[in-house]
């Protein structure tokens, strides 16, 4: 490491660059993503429902449900930490909130029948 002031005050710009980032606008965002899966989870899940004797449609999309309920809850998590620091690093609290807002009543009724 170089004892240049400046070199050194660069170096410390460059590894805080990400606490620059609009977190607010991306939790929002992966809160509207986090919306569009539920409504393929409602869509793949409409979707194995068949009449009997029709082959065996459920146990085909059974994958893609999983593979998208895995990608569901990660996001939601993702959207969870990019929330926190919104509004702890005050880049964008209004739009985090309304993400949380957002994100929980989706994963409440993701959820609704655990309870």
């Amino acid at each position: 490491m170089s004892r240049d002031p400046w070199l050194a005050l660069e170096a410390q710009r460059r590894r805080r660059r990400w606490r620059q980032w609009p977190w607010g606008l991306i939790a929002l965002g992966l809160a509207l993503l986090c919306t569009l899966g539920m409504f393929g989870l409602v869509l793949i899940g409409a979707a194995s429902v068949r009449p009997p004797g029709d082959g065996s449609s459920a146990h085909n999309l059974k994958a893609y449900f999983i593979a998208l309920l895995v990608a569901e809850l990660l996001g939601s998590l993702g959207c969870v930490a990019a929330a926190v620091l919104g509004w702890r690093l005050n880049r964008g609290k209004l739009t985090a909130a309304l993400a949380i807002i957002l994100l929980s009543l989706w994963l409440g009724a993701l959820f609704y029948g655990l309870l």
